[in-house]
């Protein structure tokens, strides 16, 4: 990697700490262990960048994807505006080491907990915590909440994770400028139970983002996303729980 890189940039910081007591909610949290620049687990496991690599790529690895585009793939190669992640281009027996050992047995874990939650409940909604910097020239809200345009979960979510952080004092998006990443498409199936919310928070509100220290608005994150988890628990099962239809139609 480029030592000279900031690739903490590339991180959402803090948010593993401040979401941590909703464990003591008896909830699953899942949170990465490594960094984005080491491996996006926000990405496809096909989306591979060919102009990092050493080697061809596989046609089935190779992506055209807009996000590969962007230099922001499964193995990121730039960090905004456009600076390189890397210092020489990788192997794929680096990148399959990388994918191995870190994307898959997080998706597999989550495949597993929302598996599970599905069974006991008959739908399960999934939370997707992530940060955004602030914008040069760009105002952002506090919050903003991608459904993937209203693709990824029920209505009645978005609507509820709305009014809890409102009731708080922060200003709320949805879908713009972030309308949801990999996670949000890939385990967004309403029509089957499976309902998955992203929650951008800018990091300005609970941060400095020069110096990374937790700013005195912090425990903002954790009320917000308790808030949600309390304004969503008061929606009816009826909306959430797909129709028996759906269900004996799924692959």
């Amino acid at each position: 990697m480029n030592p000279s890189a900031d690739l903490e940039t590339l991180e959402d910081p803090h948010l593993d700490v401040l979401a941590s007591h909703l464990h003591q909610l008896g909830l699953p949290v899942l949170t990465s262990q490594f960094g984005r620049a080491y491996c996006d687990i926000n990405r496809a496991e096909t989306e591979w960048d060919a102009g990092m690599f050493r080697e061809i790529l596989p046609p089935r690895l190779a992506s055209d994807s807009g996000r590969v585009r962007a230099g922001l793939g499964l193995f990121p190669r730039f960090l905004p505006p456009r600076v390189p992640v890397n210092r020489r281009r990788l192997t794929i027996a680096d990148a399959q080491l990388r994918w191995l050992a870190g994307h898959r047995p997080y998706h597999r874990a989550v495949s597993q907990l929302l598996r599970a939650g599905r069974e006991r409940f008959g739908y399960v909604v999934l939370l997707d915590l992530h940060s955004m910097p602030q914008m040069p020239g760009e105002r952002l809200p506090d919050l903003v909440l991608g459904d993937g345009f209203g693709r990824a979960c029920a209505n009645a979510i978005p609507q509820a994770a709305s009014q809890a952080a409102q009731a708080l004092g922060l200003s709320v998006a949805r879908n713009y400028p972030y309308a949801g990443g990999f996670i949000t498409q890939n385990y967004g199936r309403p029509t089957i139970g499976l309902h998955t919310l992203q929650l951008e928070f800018s990091r300005p509100l609970y941060m400095d983002e020069k110096s990374r220290v937790l700013g005195s608005n912090s425990h903002l994150v954790a009320e917000t996303v308790g808030g949600i988890i309390r304004q969503i628990a008061d929606i009816s099962p009826t909306l959430l729980r797909p129709a028996p239809s759906a269900m004996a139609g799924e692959d």
